[in-house]
């Protein structure tokens, strides 16, 4: 029976349609939000929302190939996608090009990526395997397979990117509290990471306070400085915030507050021409001034759509890889957007995370794009042997043993 012809473009209806809304509203408000930024690049709104265009064509092109990778590809290449994003990551720690104040973009051969954002996705694979290889009956084998191997990847990311680090951290631990990994495992782990992270920070501080020097230093040269001065004005204390930073959170607010119910319709904002980094850190605040409080729910329910479709697919996966990798991606997408839609309110300090799938960008939108193809390779893997099942006869499926019958998710 020729199975694949029939499903190979199918999957989760669910996914599919909100890839075309995220990237509909992508280029809706890319286009709406980029004023400030095409004065800055002297060029047209219109090349940006085309350049954005660019990005989601592409997008779809990786979600078409990775939705018909088959899953046993995807196991063996989980410690191999490890171990080239940690190259990738270093290489940009030493090598990379500063951008906003950060640096965590490698240039090759003229080609520029956030190779943070491919990372995040070669580590929820790795985590993925290592949770269904089952070898974590110890904390000694815990520690060593899993713990070591991903403080080792979480700590180049955030050394550049604070956020992005945590927001890694976060989507592994709730990924580690889901599975069958014992609880005191991770609680001894999560007490490993804040006595380390207590003594270097308070390693940090006594060297600032007896050396009373400006020189630069391999701590100094981190963004350290930056996330105590974010979390500090957010909390109303510490030195003064930036310029930069003042107008973000002011104007920010302001788009957010003048939106009222209906908002101003898409293209008839104000604050797109004033707010920094408006069609990607800002975005949200930008539609919500444009469609007001429908919009935002609207945006919200978007991710709680996806949020339902994941614990759907996850609850069918008979294997636990299947379910901890749609479990891992689908959490760290929801999660960075309600970090972003938090910070543009103003419940968060700054973080700089985008709103996945319909923020300006070419790094992020092809990230999630490989995240979204994964997804889909699982419920097309679903798919596929629910339809295989249903196709044999009562005789057939006796005949065969429980190994031969279809195990692929």
């Amino acid at each position: 029976m020729n199975v694949k012809k029939k499903i190979r473009l199918k999957g989760d209806t669910s996914l599919w349609a909100l890839i075309i809304i995220f990237s509909l509203l992508s280029l809706v408000f890319v286009y709406s939000s980029s004023s400030r930024m095409a004065v800055m690049e002297n060029t047209t709104t219109f090349s940006i929302m085309l350049k954005q265009m660019r990005h989601i064509l592409l997008g779809f092109g990786v979600i078409y190939l990775c939705h018909i990778f088959p899953l046993g590809a995807y196991r063996k290449l989980a410690y191999f996608g490890y171990v080239l994003a940690l190259i990738l990551l270093l290489l940009t720690l030493f090598m990379g090009v500063s951008r906003n104040e950060g640096t965590r973009w490698l240039s090759i051969n003229g080609f520029s990526f956030q190779t943070s954002e491919f990372a995040k996705i070669a580590l929820i694979l790795f985590v993925a395997k290592v949770l269904e290889d089952d070898k974590l009956s110890t904390f000694k084998d815990f520690l060593l397979r899993l713990f070591l191997p991903v403080l080792a990847f979480i700590v180049p990311i955030i050394w550049e990117g604070f956020s992005t680090g945590a927001l890694l951290s976060l989507t592994v631990l709730i990924m580690l509290i889901i599975s069958k990994v014992r609880f005191k495992h991770i609680a001894k782990a999560a007490g490993i990471v804040i006595l380390l992270a207590g003594l270097v920070y308070g390693g940090v501080l006594l060297n600032r306070t007896f050396k009373k020097t400006d020189a630069s230093t391999i701590v100094s040269s981190s963004r350290l400085r930056t996330v105590e001065k974010r979390i500090g004005n957010f909390l109303g204390f510490g030195e003064t915030r930036q310029e930069k930073e003042n107008d973000q959170v002011m104007y920010s607010k302001v788009a957010i507050a003048t939106g009222g119910i209906g908002g101003k319709i898409p293209g008839n904002g104000t604050l797109r021409h004033v707010l920094p980094l408006s069609n990607s850190d800002y975005i949200y605040s930008i539609i919500v001034e444009e469609t007001g409080l429908i919009g935002g729910i609207f945006v919200i329910g978007l991710y709680f759509w996806l949020l339902y479709s994941v614990i759907i697919i996850a609850r069918d996966c008979k294997k636990i890889f299947s379910a901890m990798l749609v479990c891992g991606l689908g959490i760290l997408i929801i999660t960075q957007a309600m970090i972003h839609i938090m910070v543009n309110v103003g419940l968060l300090p700054v973080t700089g995370q985008t709103l996945p799938m319909i923020s300006s960008g070419g790094s992020s939108v092809l990230a999630v794009s490989i995240a979204f193809g994964m997804m889909l390779s699982v419920s097309r893997a679903l798919q596929d042997d629910r339809l295989f099942t249903l196709e044999l006869t009562e005789e057939e499926k006796k005949k065969l043993t429980e190994d031969e019958m279809p195990q692929r998710t």
